[in-house]
């Protein structure tokens, strides 16, 4: 399950092997997402595009552009079409 917080600006995903998250920074009229880290422990299991998606949605329901200084979520937009 993704969790959300708004003050830190990060999006989590908690599981015993470690935590993952993505980081971002938003103002009036974006969102940059910052890092996305998953720990190695943790990688191949879809966490990263979990938290990905979690960070569009979030965009989207605000009515926001998307931006990235994530390689992750860059590549991710591209998948996904929305680069």
């Amino acid at each position: 399950m993704v969790n959300h917080d708004t003050t830190a600006h990060k999006f989590t995903i908690e599981n015993p092997e470690g935590v993952s998250w993505l980081e971002y920074r938003e103002d009036d009229h974006s969102v940059t997402v910052l890092h996305t880290v998953v720990p190695s422990a943790l990688s191949g299991r879809g966490l990263a595009g979990q938290l990905a998606d979690a960070a569009y949605r979030y965009t989207q329901d605000r009515h926001k552009e998307i931006l990235s200084e994530c390689s992750y979520m860059t590549a991710w937009l591209k998948r996904h079409g929305q680069a």
